[in-house]
């Protein structure tokens, strides 16, 4: 076997015998199918799931894109502009990382009393999650910019426009996109978290009713089925950041 497929064969064997350890310790009886479902019998559920989960899913994804795409553009605004400011970057910097470590799950009852129990909650809480990875990746991304960059820039004659299009922001975009990766798995467990909690839709309020109605086998192909998705935007995103950050090598 070539060296360059041994990852594969590798990562491929490791799946195949979680899959067989989950079989026989429900075919044997060493867990309790009612709280752990096997694979065949999820894979039986898992279209049936799936027809059920279309509607909470298109309702989950509606609610993450509106707090992420707000989140991240709330969060470059602001970024840009504390970084025009060496003080301003001094000031607000050490708050905006205290932000980031403040579990914010902590502040949810407050959410629930400020915005309800509707779809505005899990946008805004979702928003607020995606914030701070972004704003704090943005004003990280500054300091990417090389002074002595700019100052050729303006010594060939760029404006303020240009200036920004052809140096300052090809030399931030590397770690803006990686911002953006952090920010998606923020909003991303924000929404879930929300939905799990409080919402009467959504796919965390899916798994929560299947869960407490002992449904173990759709629970698990909704688990399955969040996952992919999950997976699915994350990699788009993590190929993104990997493509912009090549050039810097």
């Amino acid at each position: 076997m070539p060296k360059n497929h041994l990852p594969l064969a590798i990562r491929t064997a490791f799946i195949v015998l979680v899959v067989l350890v989950w079989d026989f310790s429900v075919r044997f009886g060493w867990i309790d199918s009612l709280f752990l479902a096997s694979p065949v019998h999820t894979a039986e559920k898992f279209a049936a799931t799936t027809r059920i989960a279309l509607p909470h899913l298109y309702a989950t994804l509606t609610a993450f894109t509106v707090a992420f795409v707000s989140g991240v553009l709330l969060a470059a605004v602001a970024g840009f502009a504390i970084s025009l400011s060496g003080y301003s970057y001094k000031v607000f910097m050490p708050l905006l990382v205290l932000g980031v470590t403040v579990p914010k799950v902590t502040l949810l009852p407050l959410f629930v009393l400020w915005f309800g129990i509707e779809k505005t909650t899990i946008i805004v809480y979702g928003a607020l999650s995606a914030f701070f990875p972004m704003i704090i990746n943005v004003m990280a991304a500054s300091l990417e910019v090389k002074p002595n960059q700019v100052v050729l820039a303006k010594a060939m004659g760029c404006g303020k426009l240009q200036t920004f299009t052809k140096v300052i922001f090809p030399a931030m975009l590397p770690v803006l996109s990686s911002g953006c990766f952090y920010a998606c798995n923020a909003a991303l467990m924000g929404v879930f978290i929300v939905e799990l909690a409080l919402s009467r839709f959504g796919m965390g309020a899916l798994v929560h009713d299947l869960a407490v109605t002992f449904r173990t086998a759709e629970l698990y192909a909704a688990v399955i089925l969040t996952a992919a998705i999950t997976v699915a935007i994350n990699m788009a995103l993590w190929y993104a950041a990997r493509h912009y950050s090549r050039w810097r090598a």
